[in-house]
């Protein structure tokens, strides 16, 4: 039988129990740091994934890789070929291959012109040219060092030409496509009148001719960093820094590694490196990052879409590719946006990179996962060795004595943070949580301590 000592000091052990799990479900997406604790989770602490989340989102940053150039455009003119075909329309005709109205044999004329540009249509001298023509792509990268390394993925900091070409022509070219239908259409409106058809042909005509001779000129690359705003997110004001790419691997199925620099930083969140022969079969994974899915949609206001996201799932298989590369197959959800996150396993190290995910061909929930071994390899030939910044272990010793309500203890080391990096998104966020908790009666901390 327990005595009244004994049954009080059961209470205040289920009392903190309790607190600390409620502390960690109330605690916001946004609240988070950046460095994981090297103190190993009790029982009765918050969840992993809480836990995981509040360390290291402040060291996982949103990118943005954007190409800038002018598209060039030359304009058309008719060959002798096409100018034959109005001839041959009528003979089709004639032979009653072909209906005799005139709108049918223009109709004719389109189609077959639309089938062999090159053979119809020729360029011009004079050129049309669209300035400025932009486009961004998203990805996410995570620190390294405390003075402004960061890891991504190779496809993160450059795109293949084609795809770049086809990406900035695509807004000039359909604006230049529609001009042109319009045009065209007029000048023989006195011979056919157009119909839906007819704008279709000619807009075959025309979108083939510009997407084949198209040119871009003085094409540009920048690789930046999407700041947050104090307190997480982001908004029109929110600053994109440039980043320095210092080096790549090859796309998936390569070794795709990059490391960007970026220079005139310091203290830093960063997020520790693991091994990933310490994960297996059957374990946890944790992927962090910016899924696309949420930072290209117009459903979501912009503060909230630099909040990143964390989910998991089990390590399903150690996989090889074609180009003889090591990659982890994960069942952990992701998206496009989610490349060149950093992968946790249970205790907040780093096992790798998320490179792959979900596709059209794919099944649902499929990860694959830069071993952190490559990545080690790289780092060293570059000569970057990854360090944990002091702002970070402080904030996760902060974290600690927030998550079992030891506010006051954790007040001062939430302040040290935010003296160490003024910049940090989220350490505002807990100072005024913390404060409110201390008005309000909830602290824990034990008086010795104090």
């Amino acid at each position: 039988m327990k005595t009244g000592c004994e049954m009080r000091k059961q209470a205040r052990r289920l009392v903190a129990m309790t607190g600390a799990v409620l502390a960690g479900v109330t605690v916001a997406q946004g609240n988070a740091s950046a460095e994981v604790s090297t103190q190993a989770s009790k029982p009765g602490d918050v969840a992993i994934g809480t836990r995981l989340a509040a360390q290291t989102d402040p060291a996982v940053v949103l990118i943005e890789l954007k190409y800038t150039g002018t598209v060039v455009v030359p304009l058309p003119d008719t060959t002798k070929a096409f100018d034959g075909l109005t001839a041959k329309a009528r003979k089709h005709a004639k032979a009653g291959r072909i209906p005799a109205d005139r709108q049918s044999q223009m109709k004719w004329i389109l189609r077959t012109a639309a089938s062999d540009v090159g053979r119809y249509l020729k360029p011009r001298k004079e050129k049309v040219g669209f300035k400025d023509q932009a486009r961004g792509y998203y990805c996410t990268g995570w620190w390294i060092t405390p003075n402004g390394h960061m890891v991504t993925g190779a496809h993160c900091v450059d795109r293949p030409k084609s795809l770049v070409r086809a990406a900035l022509g695509e807004t000039a070219l359909t604006t230049l496509n529609a001009e042109q239908v319009k045009a065209y259409l007029e000048s023989v409106a006195d011979v056919a009148q157009a119909d839906d058809e007819m704008v279709k042909l000619t807009g075959a005509l025309f979108s083939r001719f510009n997407a084949k001779h198209m040119r871009l000129t003085g094409l540009r690359r920048d690789i930046g960093l999407v700041r947050a705003l104090p307190g997480g997110g982001m908004d029109a004001t929110s600053k994109v820094t440039p980043l320095r790419l210092l080096a790549k691997g090859l796309d998936y199925p390569g070794e795709d590694f990059a490391l960007l620099k970026m220079n005139g930083a310091g203290n830093l969140p960063t997020v520790p490196l693991g091994n990933d022969t310490d994960v297996q079969v059957g374990d946890q994974l944790y992927v962090n990052g910016f899924p696309g899915v949420i930072t290209n949609s117009p459903a979501f206001n912009p503060k909230s879409k630099l909040y990143p996201a964390l989910t998991q799932g089990a390590f399903n298989a150690r996989r090889t590719t074609i180009a003889g590369v090591p990659y982890i197959q994960a069942q952990a959800p992701s998206y496009g946006g989610n490349s060149g996150g950093p992968v946790f396993d249970e205790r907040g190290k780093v096992i790798g990179t998320l490179i792959a995910g979900t596709g059209d061909d794919a099944q649902e929930n499929q990860s694959y996962i830069l071993p952190v071994g490559v990545i080690k390899k790289h780092l060293v030939a570059a000569g970057v060795r990854p360090v944990q910044s002091r702002t970070s272990l402080v904030y996760n010793a902060a974290l600690d004595d927030f998550f079992a309500k030891r506010y006051r203890a954790a007040l001062p080391k939430f302040r040290q943070v935010r003296e160490l990096y003024p910049a940090h998104p989220y350490v505002a966020a807990y100072i005024r949580d913390t404060r409110k908790a201390i008005a309000a009666g909830q602290d824990r901390t034990p008086k010795n301590a104090a």
